[in-house]
C-alpha cells in the first residue's frame, strides 16, 4: 500500500512540475497567481452591494462592450472587479487544467485577462473566441496548451461577439447567433495569424496578438462599413475619481514586492541586476530568467511607479487606466521594468503635453502606460530611441482606434506594432551610419599615426569558418 502511494505521489508530482532550468513548478506558480484573484475577489466583495450584483452583472455582460465601454461607470467598482476576477479565474483555471508552463507569457497572458474584465472582456463575448482556438487545435491535431495564451492573448477581440450579439438592429437570437459564429471564425483564423506577425516583431517582442488584433477588427468594421452597418465609438468612462482603486494598487504594489524580497533576501536568490538588465524580449522572460521572486519585486515597483504616475498628473482611476496598470504588471513578468519604461513613460508623457489632449485624460493616460509593451526597443536603442518611440506612438494610438471602430481592446498593441515597423529601420540606420563614422574616424587616426588603412568591405564581411571533416565521430579542423 505505501508503495502504491509513493508512486501516486510520484506521478501527481512530475505532472504538477516542469524539470525545466529556470522555470517555476506549475504548483506553486499557480498557486501565486489564484492568491493574487483571491485578493482581487476581496475588495470586489468589500466594495460591491450584494443586492445589485445580478443585476449589474446582466447590464455587463448584455453590453456591446466595444472602446470605451468602462464597466465602473456602467455599473460600479465593485461589480467591475468582479467581472475581472471571475474572468482572471477563467483563465487561471483553463491554463492549470491544460497544463500551461509558468513563464512571463503565461502570467502577462492571465493579467491582460484581468485588466481587459474591467473595460471589455466578459464571460459571454470570451468563449466563442476560446472555441475557436479550440477548434484549430483540433483539427490541426496539436495539443491546446500550445495555443491557449494566443486565445487569451487574442480574446481583446470580445467585443466583436458582444457588438454583433447585443446589437439592436438585430434580433436577439440573430445577433447572438451571428456574433458567436464570427467570434469562433475570428478565434480559429487568429492562430496562424499571430504565429506569423510573431516573426514580424521577434526583435522588439512587441506582443503580436495585440497587432493581430488589430487587423482583423480593422476588416470586420471594413466589412461592416461596406455593407452600411457603421460601428461608432464610444465614450462610456467614469470621470469620478475611485480613492479606493489607488488604496488598491499601492497596497498590492507593496505586497508583492516586499514578498518578493523577504523570499529572495530569505533564500539568497535576490538579484535585481539580472532584472534592470534584461533585454525586455517576450521569448527571453524574466520570469524564466531570474526567478519567481525577483520577478514579483519588478512586478510590484512598477505597479508602484504607474500608480504614482496617474497620481502625480491627476488622473481618474476608471475601469480603462486600472486595466491598462493590471496589463501592464503581467508585462513586468516578460520584459517591462523600471528603467526600459521610464523612457517610453517620458516619451508619451512630452507628446501629450503638447499635443491638444489633456495630459490626464484617460485615452492618454492608457496610452502612457501601454506604451511600456514597446520596452525591449529601450534595450536595443538605449534610452533616445525609448523617447522618440513613446512620442510617436502617442500620435498613432490617438487615431487608430477609427480604424477598427473600437472593437479591439488592445488598441494600443495595434498601434504599436504599425509603430514598430515604420520606426525599427530608421532607428536601425541610424546605428549603421554612427558604425560607419565610428569606423572613418579610427581610419583617419590610424593613417595619420601608422598609416594604415581600413578595407571597409572586408570589415563588413564575416570571418571564413574553417573547414570540417566528419571521421567516425570524430571533428577534425583544417585551416
Amino acid at each position: 500500500m505505501s508503495n502504491l502511494v509513493s508512486i501516486l505521489k510520484k506521478k501527481f508530482r512530475d505532472d504538477l512540475h516542469f524539470p525545466e532550468k529556470g522555470t517555476i513548478s506549475v504548483h506553486n506558480g499557480y498557486r501565486l497567481l489564484f492568491l493574487f484573484n483571491l485578493f482581487l475577489l476581496s475588495a470586489a466583495l468589500i466594495l460591491l452591494e450584494p443586492s445589485h450584483l445580478l443585476t449589474e452583472m446582466q447590464r455587463i455582460l448584455f453590453s456591446e462592450s466595444h472602446l470605451v465601454t468602462d464597466y465602473i461607470e456602467l455599473t460600479s467598482v465593485g461589480t467591475a472587479l468582479f467581472n475581472s476576477s471571475l474572468m482572471t479565474f477563467i483563465a487561471i483555471f483553463i491554463c492549470y487544467h491544460y497544463r500551461v508552463p509558468m513563464t512571463g507569457g503565461a502570467v502577462s497572458a492571465i493579467f491582460m485577462v484581468t485588466g481587459y474584465g474591467l473595460f471589455g472582456k466578459n464571460l459571454l463575448n470570451f468563449i466563442p473566441i476560446f472555441l475557436g482556438v479550440r477548434l484549430y487545435s483540433y483539427l490541426m491535431n496539436e495539443p491546446l496548451k500550445k495555443f491557449l495564451l494566443i486565445a487569451l492573448y487574442g480574446s481583446s477581440v470580445s467585443p466583436v461577439v458582444s457588438f454583433f450579439a447585443f446589437n439592436q438592429r438585430l434580433s436577439p437570437i440573430v445577433g447572438l447567433s451571428v456574433g458567436y459564429l464570427i467570434g469562433i471564425v475570428i478565434g480559429f483564423i487568429m492562430v496562424p495569424l499571430a504565429l506569423h506577425f510573431q516573426s514580424l516583431f521577434k526583435r522588439v517582442s512587441l506582443y503580436s496578438a495585440g497587432f493581430t488584433s488589430g487587423m482583423l477588427c480593422t476588416m470586420v468594421a471594413g466589412i461592416c462599413r461596406m455593407f452600411g452597418l457603421q460601428i461608432d465609438l464610444r465614450g462610456i468612462v467614469s470621470t469620478e475619481q475611485q480613492p479606493e482603486l489607488i488604496v488598491l494598487l499601492v497596497v498590492f504594489g507593496l505586497l508583492i514586492s516586499g514578498y518578493g524580497l523577504r523570499m529572495a533576501s530569505k533564500r539568497h536568490r535576490l538579484n535585481l541586476r539580472a532584472v534592470w538588465s534584461h533585454s525586455g524580449k517576450i521569448e527571453l522572460d524574466i520570469l524564466r530568467d531570474t526567478g519567481v521572486y525577483n520577478t514579483m519585486i519588478n512586478m510590484g515597483l512598477m505597479t508602484l511607479l504607474l500608480a504614482g504616475y496617474v497620481m502625480t498628473i491627476g488622473a481618474v482611476v476608471n475601469g480603462p487606466v486600472l486595466g491598462a496598470i493590471f496589463c501592464v504588471i503581467g508585462f513586468s513578468a516578460c520584459g517591462a521594468h523600471v528603467f526600459n519604461s521610464v523612457p517610453l513613460l517620458l516619451g508619451v508623457t512630452l507628446a501629450n503635453a503638447l499635443n491638444i489632449y489633456a495630459i490626464n485624460e484617460t485615452v492618454t493616460v492608457t496610452a502612457a502606460i501601454f506604451a511600456m509593451m514597446l520596452c525591449a526597443i529601450t534595450n536595443a536603442y538605449g534610452w533616445k530611441g525609448g523617447l522618440i518611440v513613446g512620442f510617436i506612438h502617442t500620435s498613432m494610438v490617438l487615431n487608430i482606434d477609427v480604424l477598427h471602430g473600437g472593437l479591439n481592446l488592445y488598441n494600443n498593441g495595434f498601434s504599436g506594432g504599425l509603430v514598430a515597423m515604420m520606426i525599427i529601420p530608421l532607428l536601425d540606420l541610424t546605428k549603421q551610419l554612427k558604425r560607419k563614422k565610428g569606423l572613418k574616424k579610427l581610419e583617419d587616426e590610424l593613417i595619420d599615426n601608422v598609416g594604415i588603412t581600413i578595407d571597409q568591405d572586408l570589415m563588413s564581411r564575416e570571418a571564413p569558418q574553417p573547414e570540417t571533416k566528419q571521421i567516425t565521430g570524430y571533428s577534425l579542423s583544417r585551416k
